[in-house]
């Protein structure tokens, strides 16, 4: 019998959260139940309620999880760029991968159904890096840049729009213009 342990009272929320996604991933959001993952956890839907609201809340979580793994990876992989314009460049071709990934795997996790809150996690994430990357670029002269957070709000609605367009049309090659947009922006 595959029974779940829960060995710590901390650890308790991970474990609702791997359950969630499992769930997710094979029945979708709207076919996931809060009573069906307490009955698989073998605890009360209370339990549940006392580490998130709502299965929204849930989603988002399990979401930005993935969304912080992915930047890591993402950030790993920046390693190896000498300069801030290469990194930049690489990561938005790592966004835009991982975005038509996400886009193509859709009906599993139902992306475009919650699609607000995954842009959301993946921005947060995602737009932690961007930030370094910019900061990294002021410091070695790379990029003329007087107010990072503002250019930030830029880039990040440049982005968001490319993915909203890429969700309507995944085949649409946009990766381009929109690494151009965000140069013309910070050079």
């Amino acid at each position: 019998m595959n029974r779940l342990v829960i060995q710590k009272p901390d650890n308790k929320k991970e474990v609702i959260t791997d359950c969630f996604e499992k769930h997710f991933k094979h029945y979708g959001f709207k076919k996931t139940s809060v009573n069906d993952v307490s009955s698989e956890l073998k605890m009360s839907k209370k339990t549940i309620y006392n580490f998130f609201s709502t299965k929204e809340e849930i989603f988002y979580y399990v979401v930005s999880r993935v969304a912080r793994k992915i930047g890591q990876d993402m950030e790993k992989n920046l390693e190896d760029c000498r300069t801030s314009e290469e990194k930049l460049i690489k990561l938005m071709s790592m966004i835009f991968t991982q975005s038509k990934e996400w886009l193509k795997n859709n009906d599993a996790f139902e992306f475009k159904y919650k699609y607000e809150l995954a842009a959301l996690a993946f921005k947060e994430s995602q737009g932690e890096l961007t930030k370094k990357v910019l900061q990294e670029g002021i410091t070695s002269g790379e990029f003329k840049i007087s107010n990072v957070d503002i250019t930030m709000c830029f880039i990040k609605g440049i982005i968001s729009e490319s993915m909203r367009l890429l969700s309507a049309n995944p085949k649409l090659n946009i990766e381009s213009e929109t690494v151009k947009s965000i140069f013309k922006l910070i050079k």
